[in-house]
């Protein structure tokens, strides 16, 4: 079931809360989900919740700290296939959940602490929202999880359907799990992109040439080798143009070695991972984004394109591409399995810079609809409603 906020909720006071969130990736970001939290939750702070969450635990971290006025609790954790996974005990969870005393547990990744969080919390008679970023497809990317993807999915809708609230990030997407078999109130609430002022941005240095941004993960899911086919035909007519790829991932050599083999090395730079600063600065000085994923709900570097007005062009194999990219308005949408669709999109976007400004204005406009104070006031809304869904 898909809702909308709830008017009855809207008149109550509105007294701080105490959130408590559960994210194997926050501090340090590796993934967008990592972005979202750090910019959510210190907006949540300054509003004057009270912000606690719990995450991994890396070499040489503290058990606890405190991060622009958030409580960071970080616990036992280990490495599986390039992500850290946490996975405390249900004492430890226990222990922190009492300490904080939350009015709400919100859940942002999928997992074994998710499943162990969620069984405490129960125990403990706290409300819980959880926010669908991941699909089991994304999940069971690694060849070895694979044979486990029906399972995990049917893992996932029933975990969910613990909850009082499951928040998608899409409204496609929204729909997509209420069809799957979520029976717990889906609620739409965008994730949020903050940037300083991009005209105080010094954008990267770059040649004349047109020049291509993709940035993520560089992983099977992200469908990057579609990127850097389109990109060797392109060259044919625009043998100036200059391919970026920011990101790291386990694809990383496979990729350099099609860059080798089309001999397109020269012109595609790999940067590695850049933090958000830096990644600002590239989005600024790129002619377009390209991001050509095979599974993908709404994603947030897209989103963070559109900010800086670039025209950016998905496949419409994401979820949320019909939401983010109006074709021929701010954007285009592309086959992912043809190179040949993507390289003619690009052809069209070097040969007209004033095509590129057009896309990249419109592209401006409707990333207003992403500022943190609307998306952040959504889910202080969310939170007292599964709070007020629990009372008597």
């Amino acid at each position: 079931m898909v809702d909308q906020a709830d008017p009855a909720t809207q008149d109550t006071v509105a007294r701080p809360l105490s959130i408590c969130m559960i994210s194997d990736d926050f501090l340090p970001a590796a993934t967008g989900v990592g972005v979202h939290l750090k910019l959510i939750a210190p907006e949540l702070s300054r509003r004057g919740h009270r912000i606690a969450v719990i995450t991994t635990r890396r070499k040489g971290e503290p058990e606890m700290e405190q991060w622009q006025g958030v409580t960071v609790h970080r616990v036992f954790t280990v490495r599986v296939y390039g992500f850290y996974q946490a996975l405390p005990s249900r004492a430890t969870v226990r222990r922190i959940l009492e300490r904080e005393k939350p009015d709400v547990v919100h859940h942002h990744y999928v997992g074994i602490m998710m499943r162990r969080v969620c069984a405490v919390a129960e125990r403990m008679r706290l409300p819980q929202v959880s926010t669908y970023h991941f699909s089991a497809e994304v999940l069971t990317q690694p060849l070895p999880m694979r044979p486990f993807r029906g399972l995990i999915r049917r893992q996932m809708v029933h975990t969910n359907n613990r909850f009082d609230m499951v928040i998608a990030p899409s409204g496609n997407l929204a729909r997509q799990i209420a069809a799957e078999g979520v029976r717990t109130s889906v609620r739409y609430i965008t994730n949020p992109v903050v940037f300083d002022d991009a005209a105080g941005i010094i954008p990267a240095p770059r040649t004349p040439g047109f020049t291509i941004l993709y940035a993520g993960r560089l992983g099977p899911e992200k469908n990057i080798p579609l990127l850097i086919k389109a990109f060797a035909a392109l060259l044919r007519d625009v043998p100036d143009a200059v391919l970026w790829i920011a990101g790291r991932g386990p694809e990383e050599d496979a990729l350099r070695r099609l860059c080798t083999q089309l001999g397109v090395e020269a012109q595609v730079g790999f940067l590695g991972f850049l933090d958000h600063p830096s990644l600002a600065r590239y989005y600024a000085a790129c002619d377009v984004f390209v991001l050509p994923s095979i599974q993908e709900a709404q994603p947030l570097v897209a989103m963070e394109a559109m900010w800086f007005g670039r025209p950016v062009i998905v496949t419409h194999a994401i979820v949320a591409a019909t939401e983010m990219v109006d074709p021929g308005v701010n954007g285009y949408i592309v086959d992912p399995d043809t190179p040949q669709d993507l390289a003619g999109r690009l052809a069209a976007l070097a040969a007209d810079a004033g095509l590129r400004a057009a896309l990249g204005a419109a592209g401006r406009r409707r990333a207003d609809a992403y500022r943190p104070e609307l998306v952040v006031s959504a889910l202080e809304q969310a939170y007292r409603d599964a709070i007020g869904g629990r009372r008597p």
